[in-house]
């Protein structure tokens, strides 16, 4: 109820301001507000126990008999909401955007506001939170799946980020962005913490046959060991962002990850403390390998109907620093088909499959059809 009065209250102050702009300046301040409202239901066939979203580091090894049994969940939590104002300046034009869904937790079927992005631009320079750079999310292929692809790139980071376009389909990012530890701490009260901010570049070269975008990231983690003596430890990694047009709108979409503390950058691993782990032996911290990559295709069967099929998998170093129930490495499957009866409204079909392996080889796996009803606004 809180959350709801905040937007009322956030909503009549800006119109509040809007109405107190002088007529000159307030044409130069334009408004868009966008999104969409659906519907998904999901049938689980076995292993999983999570609502909404298919994540591959949550499958039962030994799954309990409710988890084994057919379940139905439907929600509209995915809806979205966009505000986009452009202001136009004698120095150029500032947009400003804000995104959000009602996805605030997993835990439960309750529907909280939840911040997805919200920056500034202008010109070339981004302040604000939004997608990393650290890959191209633009990517990744439709899926009624709200995960996605165990191994696609998932964070979105408060940030400074600059973009620049060249000539001959060529374009660079750099940015600085804080994407939070994520690291197991030595012990409830001795924890990791961020000195400096993650430094992510990437470059990029589109033309009529696709884009291919090559990523790098580099951070420092200090941290105090059990002794309560600070130390540190490095983390870094390379991504490698591809999209293959074959005809017409049709392509092949690729992604490959690779590095030392990356973990928390793909969608299955962000938050589950898989980017390092305390040696107790060395009283040092341990940085885990990762490594993980999707090919998927496109298929657009007319301007009513298309397709998407991907295969990802993720994996982890295998180490004795982790618990053996812990994530070793997963695979992930889909199939999915869209119908579009009119521009503004979709629905659509799917079918994932995914296999969990922890650090003991002990395996789970998950099987669920999916369906969507949207409409676009």
């Amino acid at each position: 109820m809180r959350r709801i009065t905040f937007l009322l209250l956030l909503l009549l102050l800006s119109i509040i301001a809007i109405s107190q702009t002088d007529s000159t300046d307030s044409k130069k301040l334009s408004f868009k507000f966008s999104g969409f409202v659906n519907l998904n239901a999901i049938l689980d066939f076995n292993g999983l126990d999570r609502y909404d979203d298919f994540t591959t580091s949550d499958i039962p090894i030994n799954p309990a008999p409710y988890e084994d049994n057919f379940r139905l969940h439907m929600t509209a939590r995915q809806s979205r909401l966009n505000f986009l104002t452009d202001y136009e300046t004698q120095y150029g034009k500032i947009q400003a955007f804000v995104s959000g869904d009602f996805y605030s937790s997993n835990t439960d079927q309750h529907s909280y506001f939840r911040l997805r992005e919200a920056y500034l631009k202008y010109g070339n320079l981004l302040l604000g939170q939004t997608n990393t750079t650290f890959g191209n999310p633009n990517i990744i292929p439709a899926t009624i799946d709200f995960e996605g692809p165990n191994s696609a790139p998932a964070l979105r980071n408060p940030m400074v980020k600059f973009e620049k376009s060249l000539t001959k389909g060529w374009s660079y990012t750099l940015a600085i962005e804080m994407r939070g530890t994520d690291i197991e701490p030595f012990s409830q009260t001795i924890k990791p913490f961020l000195t400096m901010p993650c430094f992510v570049g990437n470059i990029t070269k589109a033309g009529d046959w696709g884009l291919i975008t090559l990523s790098g990231m580099a951070d420092i983690t200090r941290y105090f060991n059990s002794d309560s003596i600070a130390d540190k430890s490095f983390g870094f990694g390379g991504a490698v962002s591809a999209i293959i047009n074959v005809c017409k709108k049709n392509h092949f979409s690729i992604f490959i990850i690779g590095g030392k503390g990356v973990a928390n950058f793909t969608s299955d691993l962000s938050g589950l403390e898989y980017n390092g782990v305390p040696n107790i032996s060395s009283d040092k911290l341990h940085m885990l390998n990762c490594v993980g990559g999707f090919i998927a295709y496109t298929q657009y069967w007319n301007n009513k109907f298309s397709s998407n099929i991907i295969a990802s998998f993720l994996e982890l170093e295998k180490t004795d620093l982790l618990e053996p129930l812990d994530f070793r490495y997963s695979k992930y499957a889909l199939v999915n088909l869209f119908y579009s009866p009119l521009p503004r409204i979709q629905f659509g079909i799917e079918y994932v499959y995914g296999q969990l392996t922890v650090q003991n080889k002990e395996n789970g796996d998950a099987n669920r059809l999916q369906f969507l009803a949207q409409f676009n606004f």
